[in-house]
């Protein structure tokens, strides 16, 4: 699939609110597809009911709810590509069930060193389980974007275009993908600090991995 369907949308994450409703539903083959705008709704819908100070998340599952899924397979809502933070776990932050979300994350989220597992799986919702909303993900705090500011900074001393060298971790090819984004978050705000460039660059990656996607 070298682009979504016409009717697959993607988005990003912000502040929004919805009223919440009670339009649920076990979510499995038998499912008919969810419209993209309706996946949205429900996701604001979620993060609104997990960010009331009252703490009153609703959605609960149950024994009938996993036999469905074992008989009669899945049909998630949406995929979510976010952070794998352990502050961020998408299924809370959403007031979520299992089978309402095909979830990928990773540090960072994001797709610059990850095609083959990220876009194939994205690809895979989209294709078999008939998914129409992707939403990209991103949360302060960072720390893969604030470990690529701080790469992206050491490199700009250096005048050196990567610090890569051979037998570089798996982790410090992560953070060097990553830093066009901390780059381009810093050239749009002159003369900020490095934790400033950071959390500029948590909203530049949202768009950057949206734009990667978009790109197959």
């Amino acid at each position: 699939v070298s682009h979504p369907p016409k009717n697959t949308m993607f988005c990003c994450m912000n502040d929004a609110a919805a009223a919440v409703s009670t339009d649920y539903e076990v979510r499995t083959s038998l499912s008919l597809a969810c419209p993209p705008e309706k996946a949205l709704k429900l996701l604001k819908e979620g993060n609104l009911r997990y960010t009331d100070a009252s703490g009153q998340q609703v959605r609960k599952g149950g024994p009938e709810q996993r036999k469905a899924f074992v008989e009669n397979g899945q049909k998630p809502m949406a995929v979510v590509f976010g952070c794998a933070d352990s502050r961020a776990p998408i299924d809370t932050i959403f007031d979520a069930l299992p089978g309402d979300l095909f979830i990928l994350r990773n540090a960072g989220n994001t797709c610059t060193r990850a095609e083959g597992s990220m876009v194939g799986s994205i690809e895979y919702a989209i294709s078999h389980l008939d998914s129409k909303l992707i939403l990209v993900l991103g949360h302060t705090k960072c720390g893969a974007i604030a470990g690529a500011t701080k790469t992206m900074l050491a490199q700009k001393e250096k005048k050196d275009c990567s610090c890569l060298a051979k037998g570089s971790s798996a982790l410090d090819i992560l953070l060097d993908g990553l830093v066009p984004v901390a780059k381009q978050a810093a050239d749009e705000n002159p003369g900020a600090a490095e934790a400033e460039i950071a959390t500029k660059a948590v909203h530049v990656n949202v768009f950057h991995t949206i734009c990667r996607l978009f790109s197959y």
